[in-house]
């Protein structure tokens, strides 16, 4: 499933202002000095008079001083951005960024591989880091003092107000802007139309209902003959990770309140029981790699690419091949649903990459430029959107910033229905965080074999949920600690 190549971590960051003016000016001080020449022939009172207007008058002459080009976009010199691939639509983009800037000359350093960390770590050991560079683990990247804070840049910029506030507010902390949201990936359900024809079963609408969607996923089990309702990314439903936070606005993912997780919640108990229920009934996908290795020669095959499952949550990033590949292979024509709606509404869970500047580099403001470019700006945004429509590539991931010629533009290269319903929760939408201290809960968990347990029915959810909170809390509470020593 190709999906898995995508790494899962969960991330924040920070915001602060610094701002320095200053000018002065010979001209000014020749005007003050005829001023005085002239007020020596006059009364005290017109030379108090004179000195005033002339005051005013060097005020204004520096207010109305032409603003001098900044020194990075005249000198030459050179950057390299890095964002763990060898994509030909990115060295589109940093072609058209250099037409724009041609003082600056940009190197795709691609010596950072996916995912990017190990080899980020090896570029600081060796004192070559990119410039510019996207990552998945934030914290570990601001304990590493690998990110220049973007405040200065980021605040005196016009343009970063359009950045949706939930996107913006994830790369503060400590009063530091680490990091930038690039763009949002959607978790959706994608719904394969044939298979719902071929069974009499009437497609839902896209607002449809979280308990809809579960009663459509048992008509469709029958696995006698290898067919499924659903199945969830890695093999795994997830209802608590989504399912809370559509009950509860309180929520935002698998409980996390940008503080703390609150897995002893009703909601949190109940949608993790419900996952475990349909897996003991089989109306989620549980086909061994041997069943798939007897079925279709491939024990890492993808029940839903293969037709035999009716929907699959998962995120926008197969749009780019899986509707495509399984209509080809006459598997199913299919359409991408936003995730259905609990008793809080409708609300989609998003992922998002980050992109920083090196503490490094000798171009802060030039670096942020790129990075804006690369990701959230409105110009570079249009670029990207005609570099992918030339290029064949389909709408697979969303902006991060509420600018409406972007959306549009977006909207009018989509390829399924059901994404441009996706595209109106967007704004509303909720990205997984960057959690400080996840990665070593999870290490903590796969050790004791917790969710294992949890999955398996050794533990109760209910009985351990709170063990299982503290220590999750526990990790998270270190972490930010040692991360803003």
């Amino acid at each position: 499933m190709k999906s898995s190549k995508v790494l899962l971590v969960f991330m924040i960051a920070a915001v602060v202002i610094s701002m320095l003016a200053g000018c002065s000016g010979k001209s000014n001080d020749s005007q003050k000095n005829s001023a005085n020449n002239a007020a020596n022939k006059n009364t005290n009172a017109a030379s108090d008079a004179t000195n005033a207007a002339n005051t005013n008058q060097s005020a204004d002459n520096t207010a109305t001083a032409p603003e001098e080009t900044p020194a990075w976009k005249t000198e030459k010199f050179k950057l390299k951005y890095a964002d763990g691939g060898d994509n030909k639509l990115e060295e589109e983009m940093l072609k058209a960024f250099m037409e724009k800037y041609p003082n600056i000359t940009v190197e795709y350093d691609k010596s950072i591989t996916f995912p990017p960390e190990p080899t980020l770590t090896a570029a600081a050991a060796a004192g070559t880091m990119p410039d510019v560079f996207t990552m998945k683990d934030v914290p570990l990247a601001i304990t590493n003092d690998w990110l220049l804070d973007l405040a200065p840049y980021w605040d005196k910029d016009e343009e970063s107000k359009s950045v949706y506030k939930n996107i913006a507010d994830m790369a503060v902390y400590d009063s530091k802007r680490y990091a930038m949201g690039t763009f949002q990936y959607a978790e959706g359900v994608f719904v394969n139309k044939t298979l719902f024809e071929k069974n009499n079963v009437k497609l839902p609408s896209y607002n449809w209902t979280f308990d809809e969607m579960i009663e459509l996923a048992k008509k469709f089990s029958k696995p006698d003959e290898f067919y499924y309702g659903i199945g969830g990314p890695w093999g795994d439903l997830g209802f608590q990770e989504w399912l809370p936070m559509n009950n509860d606005n309180s929520f935002g993912w698998d409980t996390y309140d940008g503080d703390k997780f609150h897995f002893t919640s009703q909601d949190w108990i109940d949608a993790y029981n419900l996952k475990l229920e349909l897996r003991r009934l089989k109306v989620d996908d549980v086909m061994t790699g041997a069943q798939k290795k007897k079925l279709w020669g491939d024990e890492g095959a993808w029940t839903f690419q293969k037709g035999h499952s009716a929907m699959a949550i998962d995120y926008s990033w197969n749009m780019g091949w899986i509707p495509s590949e399984m209509k080809k292979a006459g598997a199913g024509d299919v359409d991408f649903y936003p995730m259905p709606s609990g008793k809080a509404g409708q609300r989609i869970q998003t992922i998002l990459d980050f992109i920083g500047v090196s503490s490094t580099t000798e171009h802060p403001e030039a670096a942020y430029e790129l990075a804006k470019w690369m990701t959230w700006g409105k110009d570079g945004a249009l670029k990207r959107a005609d570099i992918e429509k030339a290029a064949g590539q389909p709408v697979t991931k969303y902006p991060t910033a509420d600018q409406p010629e972007v959306w549009a533009k977006l909207e009018a290269n989509l390829t399924l229905p059901g994404e441009k319903e996706v595209m109106k929760l967007m704004s509303n939408a909720v990205p997984m965080p960057i959690v400080p201290g996840w990665n070593d809960f999870a290490a903590w968990d796969t050790e004791n074999k917790f969710t294992e347990k949890l999955n398996s029915g050794e533990y109760k959810v209910a009985d351990k949920a709170k063990e299982f909170e503290d220590k999750a809390n526990e990790f998270v509470a270190k972490a930010k600690a040692a991360m803003l020593k």
